[in-house]
């Protein structure tokens, strides 16, 4: 995810630099075949999306997903995703508009009157449609979120509401990590401040400590909803770990019971 609208009076913003909207909308537009709405999002793609509505299909579901879980609006701006036909295209398309990010293989970039989502068709670019999507949803309905909880979220509705959370990928890497004795560390989670610095470990763990919040005890869901009420209302709660204590001293313990009961 990278944003424009660094602010770094913002207690844990993502604050990434990035080129302005004018530079982003110098480059020259594809010859799109499809224009589409879906929802919030304008859907503009290289190809036949009728080819695709299983892909769709997941991502016309994100917006009510989101929105049941998590309590926050999905209106806002304009969220334009542009599809490319494949990562050639992909790169093509970025570097033009954001050299030095064609590396990644989807993202998500807000400029200040708009919503970005870049992605291209291969094995697993639902999965990318629905993160990138995520943050979308996330920075229209937010004035700013901590890294790791961005990414937490966005790693949680990669998969449809309907998806087996106990196949989850990163519950093997995670059950391995809990007979080794080590816990997700939220604090450490906190120290991270760029997705730069973001690890695979991290994307990980962040998605533990979400899905505990999201689906574990009705202490730990009430912290996420209040946290998440704070910042829409613009009063910093500061980090998490310290709101989350006051609530649940244990969360680390009960992460963890939480972990292994999902990996049974």
């Amino acid at each position: 995810m990278f944003t424009t609208n660094h602010t770094l009076t913002k207690p844990l913003v993502i604050a990434t630099a990035m080129l302005g909207a004018t530079t982003l909308l110098a480059a020259e537009p594809p010859a799109w075949h499809t224009v589409r709405r879906c929802g919030p999002f304008l859907l503009h793609s290289e190809f036949d999306l009728d080819n695709h509505r299983q892909v769709i299909r997941s991502l016309e579901t994100l917006p009510a997903e989101f929105h049941k879980r998590l309590g926050l609006p999905v209106t806002g701006q304009p969220i334009d995703v542009h599809l490319l036909a494949n990562r050639r295209r992909y790169q093509q398309h970025v570097r033009q508009r954001l050299p030095g990010a064609a590396r990644r293989r989807a993202l998500y970039l807000k400029t200040a009157d708009r919503g970005y989502v870049f992605a291209f068709q291969h094995d697993s670019w639902s999965v990318d449609l629905r993160h990138e999507c995520t943050h979308a949803l996330i920075h229209n309905a937010l004035p700013y979120l901590p890294l790791w909880l961005d990414e937490g979220l966005a790693e949680y509705f990669e998969q449809p509401s309907s998806a087996n959370n106990r196949s989850h990928p990163h519950l093997k890497r995670l059950r391995w990590s809990l007979r080794l004795g080590s816990t997700p560390s939220l604090k450490r989670l906190e120290s991270r401040r760029t997705f730069q610095s973001m690890t695979s470990r991290d994307y990980r763990e962040a998605w533990a400590w979400t899905h505990f919040l999201l689906n574990g005890p009705a202490p730990a869901q009430h912290a996420l909803a209040d946290y998440l009420a704070e910042i829409r209302n613009n009063k910093p709660p500061g980090r998490f770990s310290r709101f989350l204590e006051t609530r649940i001293p244990t969360a680390h313990k009960q992460l963890k019971s939480h972990l292994v009961r999902l990996a049974r």
